[in-house]
């Protein structure tokens, strides 16, 4: 049976089944992870789209059934979308927009997703082909010396904090100097706000995205982006603004527009542009010096731009009062260590090598312990601690509802304390710190944007290029560990 064939057979399948009210979840969520692996293993030989596949994938997502739809959209995010754009080949990075452009398709002719197919019609796009079409143009704009015109440059988030402080606060750092006049637009989550609110230039302009949600949903949310975007440019000449989209999820990597004249419309193809030439053309570049590069090429400029954070007054106070109690009391190094993955726990060892890790790094720092974002991660460092006072070591725990209290006394005088709280906090920790050291995530970009020494943990990441592109990048002292995991 070719692939082809299998993938026509999956769909006919699922449909038939489906008429029938017989799906079961975990049955349709093994099929749509073999229906991802088809799209792969036939464009990897053939060259081509599987479109039967990709129907398969946007049915199982778009069913009445969540338990079903849940499934798919695991699977068609992780396991195909991210699994491609990961790969940071552009040859899967065409393919993703070939998908996408299909899922895009298949969803605005949705009953109950009118409002999404007008607004597509707005820009004048009907069609797959339309989409593709219209992405082949874009990312090609040259912007000589902006400093004379514009007044407002518009950024879109990456709606990850860690790709925010990566790539899109180089672009800011460029842009500084080259539009002193400008006010830089930010959209994107209300917790950027945390990380750059310190920077009297920068205004976040709130965008929800649901990282979690169904594909509608995430689809709907660049409804809200045309929307912010045109109020914000209201009142301005096509001259007087730059749009620029760091391949953002709010316009799924560029698919979707945001202004009809995208003659100020500036898109940077992180996943594909290979930066300028260096001795060692084989070894990947990290994805802020490509931005960093990028931002060169189309501004006409040189030198190289590192990723910043401009902390609030009150985070930046915060981390170093707590620092500070922790040295009068006899610290002499202070590591900040974070164990969150984001939810995805592919970029885990394991518990046995966290404990080890913690119980190696406390023997010469006193540590702080990030507890993370979700209650599976709470739980995960909690068995770090428990692991810490079984050995006897002090440990405290600060929170975000009383943490000048928590630090109110002269000095803090343990071996660790744990942060359960906001962003902001963790970052101003993290900046009057001696080390960070943590798996791959938010926390290692902004270490490095703060010239903290870093070391990142990466486990057998999907490809080659993956870690070295989401290294972090800084002007500090920078470690990579690697981690092979059966």
């Amino acid at each position: 049976m070719t692939q082809t064939q299998e993938a026509a057979g999956l769909l006919a399948d699922f449909r038939t089944r489906r008429n029938k009210g017989s799906l079961d979840a975990e049955q349709v969520e093994r099929e749509a992870r073999r229906a991802a692996d088809l799209i792969i293993g036939f464009h990897q030989e053939r060259g081509g789209r599987l479109r039967d596949a990709v129907t398969l994938l946007c049915e199982i997502t778009a069913d009445e059934n969540r338990e079903v739809a849940r499934a798919g959209v695991r699977i068609l995010f992780p396991a195909l979308i991210e699994r491609l754009n990961d790969s940071f080949d552009p040859a899967a990075c065409e393919l993703y927009d070939q998908i996408f452009a299909q899922v895009i398709d298949f969803y605005r002719r949705l009953p109950h997703a009118r409002d999404f197919d007008e607004t597509l019609r707005g820009f004048g796009l009907m069609s797959e082909s339309n989409l593709l079409a219209r992405k082949s143009l874009i990312g090609k704009s040259a912007i000589r010396n902006p400093q004379s015109a514009i007044r407002k440059v518009l950024l879109l988030s990456r709606v990850t904090i860690g790709a925010d402080v990566a790539v899109t606060s180089v672009i800011i750092a460029k842009l500084r100097a080259l539009a002193p006049g400008a006010e830089f637009v930010l959209l994107g989550s209300a917790k950027l706000r945390e990380l750059f609110g310190g920077e009297p230039r920068v205004r976040i302009r709130e965008i929800k995205y649901e990282r979690g949600g169904d594909v509608l949903s995430r689809l709907r949310s660049w409804i809200g982006v045309v929307e912010a975007v045109n109020e914000e440019i209201k009142s301005l000449s096509a001259g007087e603004f730059l749009l620029i989209d760091p391949d953002s999820r709010l316009t799924q990597l560029g698919l979707l527009p945001l202004v009809k004249d995208e003659r100020n419309y500036l898109f940077f193809q992180s996943r594909s542009y290979q930066g300028a030439k260096t001795a060692d053309d084989d070894n990947p570049q990290s994805i802020g010096w490509l931005a960093s590069c990028w931002a060169n090429e189309v501004f006409g400029v040189t030198g190289e731009t590192f990723p910043h954070v401009a902390l609030p007054a009150e985070h930046r106070n915060f981390g170093r009062l707590a620092v500070e109690k922790l040295r009068r009391a006899g610290a002499s190094r202070v590591t900040v260590v974070s164990l969150g993955v984001g939810g995805n726990q592919n970029k885990r060892v394991s518990e046995e090598f966290e404990i080890d890790t913690v119980n190696r790094l406390i023997k010469d720092s006193t540590l702080i312990l990030d507890k993370g974002a979700t209650d599976e991660e709470r739980e995960q460092i909690n068995r770090v601690v428990a692991a810490l006072r079984g050995a006897g070591r002090a440990v405290i725990e600060i929170n975000e509802s009383a943490p000048a209290r928590a630090i109110s006394s002269e000095k803090i005088e343990v071996d660790a304390i744990t942060w359960d709280g906001g962003l902001g906090a963790f970052a101003g920790l993290i900046a009057a710190s001696d080390r960070y050291v943590g798996y791959d995530s938010a926390g290692q970009h902004i270490a490095a944007a703060l010239r903290i020494p870093t070391l990142t943990i990466f486990v057998n990441s999907g490809s080659p290029a993956f870690a070295e592109r989401w290294r972090p990048y800084g002007p500090g002292v920078i470690e990579v560990f690697n981690v092979e995991r059966n």
